[in-house]
């Protein structure tokens, strides 16, 4: 398989509803990470009724998923890629010799933890790669420093990340809907997007991404531009 190298990325959004994306402050991971583990939870209604043996366990909600992913922030410039470690990959690059440790965590935690003084908050926010989307807010950043120069700057960094979903009761309202070909959906598109990839995702199948293309006036739907709106309109499937 080829095509260029897909990075994780984390785009910021002004609150839940995930309308206003703050580009500026946008994060692109520059080693992805070796994976990622989603937790999905039910919480159920405790107790057991008197003389029983086993329990019969209510259903009350279904809490928020959560996502935690692994970091390597790596400032060395001679990162490599070796066998029993997927979590390094290969990059080549300027840009990233001369992005310190300490720049790559401060990127990071700007785009999902640190409080934005316009909104007195950390930022929702969108973690896409590849066909993953996750969207919520983090809940928890941990950062162990590896490797350090003579000068006590770091040049390695494991950052453990978890975030926990959150979207707004309107946009839950909307997703529940996602998958109805009967109606018009609009998405905001992420980086990594193609237009098979969102047609797939709407309809269930990517063969309708000419139709698409057409109502959306595009004339190179290869390249899509982050941030844009794209509409999906009602199709009826063959």
């Amino acid at each position: 398989m080829g095509g260029a190298l897909q990075k994780l990325t984390i785009g910021t959004y002004e609150n839940s509803d995930y309308q206003k994306r703050i580009d500026n402050k946008a994060f692109t991971a520059f080693i992805n990470p070796t994976g990622y583990s989603v937790t999905y939870k039910t919480e159920l209604e405790p107790g057991q009724a008197l003389g029983t043996a086993k329990a019969d366990l209510k259903y009350v909600a279904s809490p928020s998923t959560d996502l935690q992913l692994e970091f390597l922030f790596d400032g060395t410039g001679v990162t490599e890629t070796y066998s029993g470690n997927k979590l390094i990959n290969k990059i080549k690059g300027k840009a990233f010799e001369k992005t310190s440790v300490k720049d790559q965590v401060d990127a990071f935690y700007k785009a999902t933890g640190q409080v934005a003084g316009p909104i007195h908050k950390p930022y929702n926010v969108i973690l896409n790669w590849g066909d993953f989307e996750f969207k919520g807010v983090l809940a928890e950043f941990t950062v162990e420093y590896k490797m350090f120069d003579n000068k006590g700057q770091p040049l390695r960094a494991i950052g453990k990340a978890k975030f926990s979903e959150s979207i707004s009761p309107k946009l839950e309202a909307a997703e529940k809907k996602n998958n109805s070909p009967d109606l018009t959906h609009k998405r905001t598109v992420q980086d990594g997007d193609t237009l098979p990839l969102m047609t797939e995702r709407i309809y269930g199948d990517s063969k309708y991404y000419l139709e698409v293309a057409k109502a959306n006036g595009l004339v190179n739907f290869r390249q899509l531009k982050p941030g844009s709106t794209l509409y999906f309109p009602p199709l009826k499937k063959s």
